[in-house]
C-alpha cells in the first residue's frame, strides 16, 4: 500500500516514528542496513516495512508513471482527483505488510491508525493493490492492478 502525499510540508521516517508512538507505544520503527528502509514492529511483532520515496527517486517515479497509465484519461471526478494528486505528489508512503504468522485484517489493522493520521494531517490518497485509490472516505477509483 502507498499513500501518495499531494502537500508541501515533508514527512520523514522518524517522524512517522513520532506518529506511532503517539498513537500507542508499543509501536517501534526499527532501523535496517538501508537508510531509506524501516521495519515496524508492534508489541514486539514485526509486521512490516515502511519507506519514503519523492521525485528523482526511481521508484517514485516509476510508480507514479504507472498509476497514471493504469489510470488512464480521466473522466469521472474521483478520477480526475486522482490524477491531480499523482501530478502533485510530492511523496510516496510505501508500506509492505507481513503476513507471516497472522490473518490479513490483523496486519492492515497495524496500519490503519497511520492512513488515519495521514488523511487528517496530509494532503494525499491511499493506494492498494489489486483495490485502486482511496480518500478518507473510501474508494475514489477501482482499478485491480498490482505493482
Amino acid at each position: 500500500m502507498r499513500y501518495i502525499v499531494a502537500d508541501e510540508r515533508p514527512l520523514t521516517l522518524e517522524s512517522l516514528g513520532v506518529v506511532f508512538k503517539t498513537i500507542d507505544s508499543r509501536y517501534v520503527m526499527r532501523p535496517t542496513d538501508l537508510d531509506e528502509l524501516v521495519e515496524v514492529v508492534y508489541d514486539d511483532k514485526l509486521y512490516g516495512q515502511i519507506e519514503i520515496n519523492a521525485p528523482g527517486d526511481e521508484l517514485f517515479e516509476d510508480d507514479i508513471s504507472a498509476f497514471v497509465e493504469m489510470l488512464g484519461t480521466a473522466t469521472s471526478t474521483e478520477e480526475r482527483l486522482v490524477a491531480a494528486t499523482l501530478t502533485a505528489a510530492t511523496q510516496m508512503i510505501a508500506v509492505e505488510m507481513f503476513w507471516e504468522g497472522t490473518d490479513s485484517e490483523a496486519t492492515f489493522a497495524i496500519f490503519d491508525p497511520l492512513w488515519d493520521w495521514l488523511f487528517a494531517n496530509r494532503r494525499g490518497i491511499l493506494q492498494a493493490d489489486t483495490e485502486g485509490f482511496y480518500s478518507a472516505d473510501g474508494l475514489l477509483v477501482e482499478r485491480k492492478f498490482m505493482i
